[in-house]
């Protein structure tokens, strides 16, 4: 009589096949350049203004907050 073996659900299986795959890497120059744009991005959405509409919300929020504690 022959023992079974033990069988890997399909999720482990997986996840051992993507770990002996080799990491994928980028050109230090191709980070670089992902970097600065990514900043530039960012900064450009740091400087944006809020809109008033959002403003007035936040403040209405803020009383709502104030009014419920007292």
């Amino acid at each position: 009589m022959t023992t079974p073996k033990p069988v890997q659900p399909a999720n482990i299986a997986a996840q051992e096949a993507v770990d002996a795959e080799p990491a994928a890497s980028l050109d230090e120059a191709i980070q670089g350049a992902l970097g600065r744009k990514l900043r530039e991005s960012y900064d450009e959405v740091v400087r944006e203004q809020v809109p008033d509409k959002f403003l007035k919300l936040l403040d209405q929020l803020k009383h709502s907050e104030t009014s419920s504690k007292g």
